[in-house]
C-alpha cells in the first residue's frame, strides 16, 4: 500500500501523469454514484518473489477487493484532492490475496467530493507484477482500465448534495441487485494523476452504545458516550420490514439541517445489516426509526490515534480537562489529508481554522503526510494571479487573507515543528505569488477589503468571538494587517533559507511599511489602543511590537489588562484568529496565571461551558479511555437558549492547546534548530498548579518533563539537546538523556 516504494513506475507512466481512462458505470440516467467495476487477472504463477501490486486513482471514494477480500485497513481513500484538477494514485501490494490462475478484481466506487466537481465515479486501475533482481525490476503489466472491465449498480446510493448543510448520508436499498454489464469510460485528460502523500484514514476505535432510549416517537436513541467521525455499524432484527431511518446529531438538541440522515430499505432474504462506506458522520447520538430491535456500534474513523501523541497532566482537573477536550477534538477534525472545521456540516479545509490550531495540532502529532498532501491542494487552488479561495481543495466559502495566508503559514510551521523544509522549497514561489497578490490589494501598506467573488465572500479577521467583543470596522483591517506582517517575516526566513536575499529584502522593507502604516492608521492615544481595542487588536500589535517606544508600549500592554480583569471580567474575549494569537501573547510574557485564570471560568464565555450536560451541570468527568464525553464548539454562544443551530465539534478555539505544552510544560521549540532539534525547556509558575507532566513526540524521538515539589526532570531524546531554564541564573544547556535541575 506504499506508494513509496514505487518512485519509478516502470510502466510507461511518470510519477505525475495525465488520466488515461477511467471506468464507471453509466445508467440511462447518468452515471451511477456507487458502482462496482471488476475484471479478472489471470497469474501463471504466484510465489516466486514477484509482488503484485493494484494502483487505484478514484475520482471520489474507493474500496479494493480481489478474490472477494478487502485489501488493506484504510478507509475512505484516497486522501481529499482539488478533483477537478488532480486524482491521487494509492498503491496496494495485493500478493498476499492472489492465487495461480484467475483472480477478480473488484473496486466499490463512491462518488464523494465528485458531487461537488462534477465528475462521476470511476477509476483508473493499473495491475501489474514486480520481481526484484540483482540486474534490477522486472515489470510486467498484467492489465489496465478499459472497456473490457464490467460495471454494476449497487445497493448504496447518496442522500444528500454534498453541500454544506446538505451533505445528507448513504441509503442503503436491499432490492437492487448487482446488474454486470460493460463499464463505460470517462476521459479525464484533464485531470493530473499523482501519488498520494498521506498515508491513509482506518478505523481508531469501536464503541457500543452507552444508553438507549425509547422516545415517545416510538424511535431509539443511542447514545454513544462521546462524538466521534466515523460510521454506524448496525445489524437489524429480520422482523424489520419497514424502511428504517438513521438519524445524526452531534448533541441531543440537534435539529435539521444541522444533522444527518442514513436509510436502510430491507428486502425478504437480506442480511439487515447496515455499514457507512462512502459517506462518515459526526456524532455522539443516533435517532432509529422504523426498527423494533438491534445492535449497534459506531466506528471511529482518523488519521491519528486520540490516544496517541502527546500527553498532558497536571494537578488541575479543570485544566486537565480542557486539554483532553482539545486533543480530541483535534483527532475528530483531521482525516482525509486535510483538517476541517467541522466533519458534518461544512467539511472545508479552512484556512483560517488551520491557522487557528496548526501549531496545537503539530504539537500533539506527527501530521508532515497531512501537510504535505493538503498543502498540494492549496497549490491546484492557487490563480496565477495569486488570488486564493478561503478552503482548499476551492470552495466558495467566507473568510479573508487570515484564511488565504495558510499558504504561507503552513510550511513555515512544519518547517519549525518537524524541522521539514520540503514544503518551503516545493512551494516557494506560490507563497510569493500570493505575497505579491496582497500588496496589489493594499493602500499605504494595509489591505483593502475587496468585493465578494465566486471564489469567496466576505472579509473577515476574527471570528464568532463572545458577545460584546467588537470585530468588526478597524479591527478587520488592523488584525489582517498584522497577519500579513507576520507573513511577511515568514516569507523573509523562507527567502533567505531557500538562497533567496533578494526576495529577503524586499519582504523585510515591506513587512516594516506594513507595522509602520499599522500604527499611524490603528492607534488611538487617548485611549492606549490599536482599532477596536479587543484583545486581538492589542496582542497582535504587542507581539508584533508595533509601537514605536516601549512607553507605549507599556500603555498598551496595562489598558489590555484592564480591559481582560473589567471589560471582560477575566473571560475568554477572542474568536478563531484572537485565541491563537492571545495564547502566543501569553507564553511570550510568560502569563499563565491570566490564562488559567480564564480557562478556569465555569460561565460564558468559556471552555467550561462546552462540558455541560444536558441538566446543565458543569460535568468534565467520565472519560473513557480514548476521549472525553465533549468537543470544542464552533461558537462560544453554542450553549445559550435558542443558539443550538451551529456545531459542537469544531476547529475554532482548538488554538489554546499550544499553551499547556510550551507555558505548564515549558517546552519550546528552536526555529533556529527545528524540528526539536534544540529545545528550551522553561516552565511557568501558575498558582493552583503543583505538579505537571508532559510529553512531546519529535522527529527524534518523545520529549518528557516533569515538574514536581520545585524540582524539574527532563528527558531529551538521542540527536537532540535542550536549553533549561533559559535566561535564569541556571540556565544549561545539555544534550540526549535525562537530567534534573531545582527551578528555585
Amino acid at each position: 500500500m506504499n506508494w513509496r516504494g514505487l518512485l519509478l513506475l516502470l510502466l510507461a507512466l511518470p510519477l505525475v501523469a495525465r488520466g488515461q481512462q477511467f471506468v464507471g458505470c453509466r445508467m440511462d440516467d447518468g452515471w451511477a454514484e456507487t458502482p462496482m467495476v471488476r475484471q479478472v487477472v489471470a497469474l501463471e504463477a504466484v510465489g516466486d518473489g514477484r509482488r503484485v501490486w493494484v494502483e487505484v486513482a478514484s475520482l471520489g471514494y474507493h474500496d479494493l477487493y480481489v478474490n472477494g477480500m478487502r485489501v488493506g485497513d484504510r478507509v475512505l481513500q484516497p486522501a481529499v484532492s482539488q478533483i477537478d484538477k488532480r486524482a491521487l494514485r494509492v498503491a496496494y501490494d495485493v500478493t498476499p490475496y492472489v492465487r495461480q490462475g484467475r483472480n477478480e478484481v473488484l473496486l466499490w466506487l463512491g462518488q464523494g467530493w465528485g458531487r461537488v466537481y462534477g465528475r462521476p465515479a470511476a477509476v483508473e486501475v493499473l495491475v501489474y507484477s514486480r520481481l526484484e533482481t540483482p540486474a534490477g525490476a522486472e515489470v510486467e503489466l498484467l492489465c489496465r482500465s478499459d472497456s473490457t472491465w464490467q460495471a454494476s449498480p449497487s445497493p448504496y446510493a447518496y442522500t444528500g448534495s454534498w453541500q454544506p448543510l446538505q451533505f445528507g448520508g448513504e441509503r442503503y436499498d436491499a432490492r437492487v441487485k448487482p446488474q454486470w454489464r460493460p463499464a463505460a469510460t470517462y476521459e479525464a485528460e484533464d485531470v493530473v494523476v499523482s501519488p498520494q502523500e498521506f498515508v491513509g484514514n482506518r478505523i481508531v476505535d469501536t464503541l457500543q452504545p452507552q444508553s438507549m432510549e425509547r422516545l415517545p416517537d416510538s424511535s431509539l436513541l443511542l447514545d454513544f458516550g462521546r462524538v466521534v467521525t466515523g460510521w454506524l455499524s448496525v445489524a437489524f432484527s429480520p422482523t424489520t420490514k419497514e424502511v428504517v431511518t438513521m438519524e445524526y446529531l452531534d448533541h441531543r438538541e440537534a435539529v435539521p439541517p444541522h444533522t444527518e440522515k442514513d436509510i436502510f430499505i430491507p428486502d425478504s432474504g437480506c442480511n439487515y445489516q447496515f455499514q457507512n462506506r462512502f459517506h462518515a458522520h459526526a456524532f455522539r447520538y443516533v435517532r432509529i426509526k422504523g426498527a423494533c430491535r438491534l445492535q449497534a456500534k459506531a466506528l471511529q474513523i482518523g488519521a491519528v490515534d486520540p490516544t496517541s501523541g502527546a500527553t498532558f497532566a497536571c494537578s488541575d482537573a479543570r485544566l486537565n480537562a480542557i486539554h483532553d477536550m482539545v486533543k480530541y477534538t483535534l483527532s475528530c477534525l483531521t482525516f482525509s489529508g486535510y483538517m476541517v472545521d467541522c466533519p458534518h456540516l461544512e467539511r472545508m479545509g479552512y484556512g483560517g481554522d488551520g491557522n487557528s490550531s496548526t501549531n496545537t495540532l503539530q504539537t500533539l502529532w506527527d501530521m508532515r503526510d497531512t501537510y504535505r498532501q493538503w498543502m498540494q491542494a492549496w497549490h491546484d487552488a492557487l490563480r496565477p494571479d495569486g488570488d486564493l479561495p478561503y478552503a482548499a481543495p476551492a470552495f466558495r466559502t467566507g473568510g479573508g487573507p487570515y484564511w488565504q495566508g495558510f499558504i504561507v503559514k503552513a510550511p513555515w510551521r512544519s518547517y519549525v515543528n518537524y524541522g521539514d523544509s520540503s514544503l518551503i522549497c516545493i512551494y516557494y514561489d506560490d507563497m510569493k505569488r500570493w505575497i505579491e497578490y496582497i500588496e496589489r490589494q493594499s493602500v499605504e501598506g494595509i489591505v483593502q477589503p475587496w468585493k465578494d467573488t465566486e471564489r469567496h465572500a466576505w472579509f473577515l479577521a476574527d471570528w464568532l468571538a463572545p458577545e460584546g467583543v467588537d470585530i468588526g470596522g478597524e479591527s478587520v483591517l488592523h488584525a489582517t494587517s498584522c497577519f500579513v506582517a507576520e507573513c511577511l517575516l515568514d516569507m523573509e526566513r523562507m527567502a533567505r533559507m531557500t538562497g533567496h536575499d533578494a526576495d529577503a529584502a524586499l519582504f523585510a522593507a515591506r513587512r516594516q511599511r506594513v507595522i509602520a502604516a499599522i500604527h499611524r492608521h490603528f492607534y488611538h492615544p487617548a485611549t492606549h489602543t490599536y482599532a477596536n481595542g479587543t484583545v486581538l487588536d492589542q496582542c497582535y500589535a504587542l507581539l508584533l511590537n508595533v509601537m514605536p517606544d516601549s512607553v507605549t508600549a507599556a500603555q498598551v500592554e496595562a489598558q489590555l489588562l484592564r480591559d481582560i480583569h473589567g471589560r471582560y471580567r477575566d473571560h475568554i474575549a477572542a474568536g478563531l484568529m484572537g485565541v491563537p494569537v492571545f495564547t502566543e501573547w501569553c507564553i511570550r510574557e510568560r502569563r499563565s496565571d491570566l490564562m488559567a485564570t480564564i480557562l478556569r471560568q465555569p460561565d460564558y464565555p468559556g471552555y467550561l461551558c462546552m462540558m455541560k450536560d444536558e441538566f446543565g451541570k458543569l460535568n468534565f468527568e467520565g472519560a473513557d479511555a480514548v476521549g472525553p464525553k465533549f468537543t470544542t464548539w464552533e461558537s462560544w454562544d453554542c450553549g445559550r437558549p435558542g443558539k443550538e443551530d451551529r456545531s459542537r465539534v469544531h476547529n475554532c478555539y482548538n488554538g489554546v492547546g499550544v499553551w499547556f505544552y510550551q507555558a505548564l510544560a515549558g517546552i519550546r521549540p528552536d526555529p533556529a534548530q527545528p524540528g526539536y532539534r534544540h529545545f528550551f525547556v522553561d516552565p511557568q509558575p501558575c498558582e493552583g498548579v503543583d505538579w505537571v507532566r508532559a510529553s512531546k513526540p519529535t522527529p527524534y524521538g518523545d520529549i518528557r518533563v516533569e515538574l514536581r515539589d520545585g524540582s524539574l526532570k527532563v528527558f531529551v531524546p538521542e540527536g537532540s539537546s535542550a536549553t533549561l531554564l533559559p535566561g535564569s541564573e541556571r540556565e544549561r544547556t545539555v544534550g540526549p538523556g535525562e537530567w534534573t535541575v531545582r527551578m528555585e
